[in-house]
């Protein structure tokens, strides 16, 4: 008997056991603990403006500020323990049954054939005990169902495999429940095929080319008088006199400009590593596989995840590329499935997610047959839709704000004035280009949809996935025939603006019967 199986039936007995009330591993104290600390001193955003009220009084009197900051360090603790403490679970039959809560008592029961996904997650303390911490979610929750924090691994995999084994029982299914859980985790071990891998390299331009510069600036914004601070006064430690580099009396206006620009791709540089070192601590030994039914992300470095959707859930693909992948000749392919309602602003929303980053477009391709071996999205002409699409940008934001500016700035600065004539004549030529981007199409099963404005997204999506359909029409589209149609699904809504009301009408009807006629489930 190898060492494998040894295993397997040791957790399979300890399967059995666990249909007493009982306790995570006491190692799932420091998972509770960081949790909790990550909870309240990861919201900075929210806490920025508190420390700012009070930054003069910290500077004043830091040792009252440490031992503040002691104190609540020690009641997360606390706290932490107490969770830890009142934490219980058990598995009887079919069911997880979870007891959770200190002064507001909670209690969760999880159907196994009511769980949508079973995603498993190894932190970096977790590695030398060799626990897993099990996260299930449920279908049609707004939040996370179910966690247990620390489970021994084979444990974890077993009940994993059991809960997948009784989602896809059949007649022929065995009848004892623990035969078929061996043999569904065998079955699965055996058949797993992999579909992709992503190398380092792959990740440093996925972190590259998907780098927030912009969003972390604005993030930055409350703490730029504090920063420039104190970095006056390091440089001025180091002999660096900044200030006369940045004032225009003593400098001239060419030099200042160069300054500026330096500062700026400094600062671009920073942020660009910071985003590469994310993308590798999240995607590290990426390997997408392909199970009998399931398909399998695993990836992480400090955090091994991995995350697990059945093809039937899967309700439409997204090919996405921004201007810098193009320039690396990659793309990021999205599995999106069943999404639950305000889903998108759960902290673990993305994680539950299947993405593939920077995939070259001939792999991607490769993906999406696998996925959709009848799908023509390399090769299907996209239908643009009407002008009209450009008008209410243009009458709401581009003409009141060049009018606004020129009217504010020309009597007084007409130098000023005149530099934004060329931005503003940007800003029109990237709100045509959004206008030529947008594209729709439609085949006997799909439906195809393009748009972007430098960068460009495809959606492939199956028509019997229709969920709702609706048509929008105002007095003025009206008169140009136009409608604007919206198709929504379990993981979101399409819309294609100002289209011709008679492909409008022909696509939602056909949606509508494909939803309606064919046999495949639409989760």
């Amino acid at each position: 008997m190898t060492e494998q199986s040894v295993s397997n039936q040791a957790a399979t007995t300890e399967l059995q056991t666990l249909q007493q009330w009982q306790r995570v591993s006491p190692i799932a104290l420091l998972y509770f603990c960081l949790r909790l600390i990550k909870a309240v001193f990861g919201n900075m955003a929210y806490l920025a403006p508190t420390l700012l009220v009070f930054y003069q009084g910290i500077k004043r009197y830091p040792g009252y500020f440490t031992l503040a900051l002691l104190a609540i360090l020690a009641l997360l603790l606390t706290i932490a323990l107490l969770r830890y403490l009142a934490f219980r679970f058990r598995v009887t039959g079919e069911t997880v049954e979870i007891r959770s809560g200190v002064l507001r008592k909670k209690q969760l029961n999880i159907p196994f054939n009511r769980i949508q996904n079973v995603r498993l997650l190894q932190p970096l303390y977790y590695r030398p005990s060799g626990h897993l911490c099990l996260q299930l979610d449920t279908a049609g929750s707004n939040q996370q169902e179910a966690q247990l924090a620390a489970l021994p691994k084979a444990l974890a995999t077993e009940l994993q495999q059991a809960i997948y084994a009784v989602q896809q029982q059949s007649p022929h299914t065995p009848a004892d429940p623990e035969q078929h859980a061996q043999q569904a985790a065998v079955v699965a071990a055996n058949n797993e095929r992999l579909l992709c891998s992503r190398s380092v390299g792959d990740l440093v331009l996925y972190g590259i080319s998907n780098n927030r510069v912009m969003l972390a600036l604005g993030l930055a914004a409350p703490f730029y008088n504090q920063l420039t601070t104190v970095l006056g006064d390091l440089f001025q430690r180091l002999g660096l006199d900044i200030s006369h580099w940045f004032n225009p009396e003593q400098q001239s206006w060419f030099w200042l400009g160069l300054a500026v620009l330096a500062l700026t791709m400094l600062i671009m540089l920073l942020i660009t590593l910071f985003s590469i070192a994310a993308s590798v601590l999240s995607y590290y030994q990426f390997r997408l596989v392909r199970s009998e039914d399931r398909y399998i992300r695993r990836s992480g470095l400090l955090t091994r995840h991995e995350i697990s959707m059945k093809p039937s859930r899967l309700q439409w693909i997204r090919l996405q590329q921004d201007w810098l992948d193009k320039v690396f000749g990659r793309c990021n392919l999205r599995y999106e499935q069943v999404q639950a309602p305000m889903s998108a602003a759960q902290s673990h929303a993305e994680h539950g997610k299947i993405m593939v980053p920077a995939l070259p477009p001939r792999e991607a391709q490769q993906l999406l047959s696998e996925a959709y071996p009848d799908q023509q999205l390399h090769q299907v002409s996209f239908r643009p839709v009407n002008w009209r699409f450009v008008i209410p940008s243009l009458l709401l934001f581009w003409l009141p704000a060049l009018g606004i500016s020129q009217w504010a700035l020309r009597p007084d600065d007409a130098l000023l004035a005149n530099l934004l004539l060329p931005l503003f004549t940007l800003l029109l030529g990237l709100l045509l280009l959004r206008w030529r981007r947008f594209g729709y199409a439609i085949d006997a099963h799909y439906l195809y949809l393009r748009r972007g404005v430098i960068g460009v997204d495809y959606y492939c999506v199956p028509l019997h996935k229709l969920q709702q359909v609706s048509r929008q029409q105002h007095w003025l589209m009206r008169r140009a025939r136009l409608r604007h149609l919206q198709l929504v699904f379990a993981s979101g809504s399409l819309s294609i603006p100002y289209m011709p009301a008679e492909d409008a009408e022909q696509i939602a009807n056909y949606a509508l019967y494909q939803a309606q006629s064919s046999d495949k489930g639409w989760m």
